[in-house]
């Protein structure tokens, strides 16, 4: 099983700096951010799509360290309710489509998207998470018929005819966020999209990422290693769906690396569990700590992973 590392853990770095980081890190593979979220200085799609010469260039920096680019990530809000911003991330994605053809690179990682209010030109996303008032189940119904079926149809085809495959991250504030609505998007798309499994963001929701592993079996094309923190007597208390953004105040959960939220028993078992459904793909280290304890952390995560993956 490889071990990745994203590149915005180096957003700081320039392409060298970020390429002897990995090597310093003893780790063998990245996984590349596009654009979108990522705010990583390490890839100018415009360049890299339209000047053959320069693309070669780039991409043998990898190579001649013997770093491999496993995935691309153009992670974004595809079906933003604002249409220049919807517009941007989906060019960003398309693009990251067809570099992924170029460089033969397998797999791109994104997110479903959240949409506004159709009817009304929501400008702002509307993630509904529950079945209650009955005009939660309108707006639910009319942004899966009338955006998320028509994009994702659209995309699937796209994703198909440059012979890569789309892992999707589970991830809160989109409409896919769980394996329920996974499968209402992979109705949508087929084999074409798969998972981004990232287990931080599915603790908080109650989810077992263990469990999850074992339902979507063959669908995990990727994983991201990220741990999640729970204060029980918070999540007791005012539990997992939380506003509050550096008030200050105490919080149910936070972001962390694997080994500080669930013991490394718990990661050794998620990672057989991987390797018994048959995922032979990255495991690949997304940073959540401090800014000046970025080199230590992803360190830790990278020792972790050798003794559980040597095991």
């Amino acid at each position: 099983m490889q071990i990745s590392v994203i590149s915005d853990c180096f957003d700081n770095k320039s392409v060298t700096g970020m390429i002897d980081a990995c090597v310093a890190q003893g780790v063998t593979a990245v996984e590349l951010g596009t654009g979108n979220f990522s705010s990583a200085p390490h890839c100018n799609l415009q360049e890299l799509l339209h000047d053959a010469g320069q693309r070669r260039r780039w991409h043998e920096q990898f190579q001649s360290r013997g770093i491999q680019i496993n995935a691309l990530n153009c992670s974004g809000n595809l079906l933003d309710g604002d249409m220049q911003r919807r517009t941007r991330a989906q060019q960003v994605f398309f693009e990251t489509l067809q570099l992924a053809e170029l460089l033969e690179i397998g797999t791109v990682v994104a997110m479903s998207g959240c949409p506004g209010e159709p009817h009304n030109g929501g400008f702002f996303p509307n993630w509904v998470t529950c079945d209650w008032q009955p005009e939660f189940q309108t707006l639910l119904a009319q942004q899966w018929n009338q955006i998320v079926t028509p994009f994702w149809q659209q995309a699937a085809t796209q994703i198909a005819s440059h012979g890569v495959r789309v892992a999707i991250e589970l991830h809160p504030g989109q409409v896919v966020y769980n394996p329920h609505t996974f499968w209402q998007l992979h109705q949508i798309t087929g084999d074409v999209v798969g998972v981004n499994l990232d287990p931080s963001h599915l603790f908080w929701q109650g989810i077992d990422p263990i469990r999850v592993v074992g339902a979507l079996n063959s669908h995990i094309y990727h994983v991201h290693a990220k741990d999640c923190w729970i204060n029980e007597d918070e999540l007791r208390l005012n539990g997992g769906l939380d506003t509050r953004h550096g008030d200050g105040s105490p919080r149910a959960w936070g972001h962390c690396l694997w080994g500080e939220g669930h013991d490394e028993a718990y990661w050794a078992e998620f990672v057989t569990t991987l390797r018994r459904h048959n995922y032979t793909g990255a495991v690949s280290i997304e940073y959540a700590g401090a800014d000046e304890t970025v080199d230590t952390g992803i360190a830790t995560t990278v020792a972790l992973l050798k003794r559980i993956t040597a095991a």
